[in-house]
């Protein structure tokens, strides 16, 4: 059996279930016949770890975006055709907390989650003991380049959201606070 981290309805017959093993599938709900209610999977790169978060993003163009993180990358895939846009290696993992959100525009994205090689002060082995990041990264969506880092929450970043008009964007923490951000200050 699968671990299923994430689901979202796409249609009004179809679930997406985000698995640990690194692959979403697409169900079809109204299937009387359970070995035809499998439509098709996507699967995020091997290294990238099972799914902690995916979203969908209906563009101003009407193409929809999957984004998905996984392990240590943010993955976005064309709805239309089921291929791969970007796949990019975060700062961050996604391996016990964060997200991603893809800016409504399509033109940016957001991400928040684990830091890559811990912290020494707090223990961490060399070479890698995985720890927590307080910060929200926000990324170009076509190059993947980091536009912007942000510090306010005192524990780590849990989940975060874009406002469905872009113009801010929302984080959640272990801390107990939900945070607020305006997307171009």
């Amino acid at each position: 059996k699968v671990s299923i981290s994430k689901c979202n309805w796409i249609d009004n017959s179809t679930v997406l279930a985000a698995g640990e093993d690194g692959t979403v599938r697409f169900w079809n709900v109204d299937e009387t016949d359970p070995s035809k209610q499998l439509i098709r999977t996507l699967s995020v790169d091997g290294e990238a770890g099972g799914i902690r978060d995916m979203e969908l993003v209906t563009l101003p163009s009407g193409k929809t975006i999957l984004t998905v993180a996984a392990g240590q990358n943010v993955t976005f895939f064309d709805m239309s055709t089921y291929s791969q846009i970007h796949s990019y290696k975060m700062p961050i993992h996604f391996r016990e907390e964060g997200g991603a959100s893809l800016h409504p525009g399509g033109k940016k994205f957001i991400a928040g989650g684990g830091r890559r090689g811990g912290s020494m002060a707090l223990g961490a082995v060399k070479g890698g003991e995985l720890g927590s990041d307080l910060k929200v990264y926000v990324f170009d969506f076509d190059t993947g380049k980091e536009l912007e880092a942000h510090k306010g929450h005192h524990g780590p970043v849990r989940c975060l959201r874009y406002h469905p008009d872009g113009k801010s964007y929302a984080t959640g923490s272990e801390d107990g606070t939900i945070r607020l951000w305006r997307t171009d200050p």
